[in-house]
């Protein structure tokens, strides 16, 4: 359980003594020597309305706290410190300190896994070489009639990886040059009057995915063959007839 105690006593110096004669306010540069807030942080406190002066001398706009407002500020001084948000600082006392600062881990953690996502790929790029990436197609939407057939047939095909929430395949990893999705779209939930279409994939062995696309439903167009402007290739119409063309990688 968290436990502040928020009207502690405090030691005053001369100059404290001096500021608070009627025992009731402090100047803010005796207030922040108490409170553990500098003098910055009590004005933004003040502009943004989480901690108002009990007075502002109109003529010179110098502010001046009563002593019970000490542990207030000190509160807001301790949750500064652990990098809470003033929005979550204005409903510490509605919500309580446990609730905010339950929630403030939640931040804290969701900003440690993107940071140690950001790490992973800082390695990934010291590992392979630091690459500037030109635009490329990244994703490819497909109409299958069949969809529990035309799904089978990827991932037996080509060994894909399906995600039924995005109704894709996933080829290859990001951030790496081979990540691609191949999203196979059920007409009608997806509507659109392209009819049918024609990609290519990049395969590491040309022959054997030919092969092995075949004996999973394809239907072959043309078969392996070695042309002088582009790397050997095949074509294969899928079980929702559309056209796959094969690269060697």
């Amino acid at each position: 359980m968290v436990r502040l105690f928020l009207f502690s006593g405090c030691a005053l110096d001369s100059r404290v003594a001096r500021d608070s004669q009627n025992g009731r306010v402090l100047s803010i540069g005796s207030f922040s020597l108490v409170t553990g807030l500098s003098i910055t942080a009590l004005r933004h406190y003040d502009d943004v309305g989480l901690l108002r002066p009990a007075y502002v001398d109109p003529d010179t706009g110098y502010r001046r706290y009563r002593l019970d407002q000490v542990g207030e500020a000190r509160l807001y001084a301790t949750l500064r410190r652990l990098q809470v948000p003033v929005d979550a600082m204005r409903v510490v006392r509605e919500r309580g300190v446990e609730v905010v600062l339950a929630e403030h881990r939640e931040r804290l953690q969701a900003r440690a896994d993107s940071l140690a996502q950001l790490i992973e790929t800082v390695e990934h790029h010291l590992e392979k070489g630091l690459l500037v990436k030109t635009r490329r197609i990244a994703q490819v939407t497909i109409v299958a009639d069949d969809l529990p057939t035309s799904i089978a047939f990827y991932r037996d095909a080509f060994d894909a990886s399906y995600h039924e929430e995005i109704s894709s395949f996933q080829f290859g990893a990001y951030p790496d040059d081979d990540f691609f999705l191949l999203t196979v779209a059920d007409p009608e939930r997806h509507p659109w009057p392209g009819g049918r279409v024609k990609f290519g994939l990049l395969v590491d062995d040309i022959d054997a995915a030919h092969t092995r696309a075949l004996t999973t439903g394809a239907v072959e167009i043309e078969s392996p063959a070695d042309k002088p402007w582009k790397p050997r290739s095949s074509t294969v119409q899928d079980p929702g007839g559309n056209h796959i063309d094969l690269y060697q990688r």
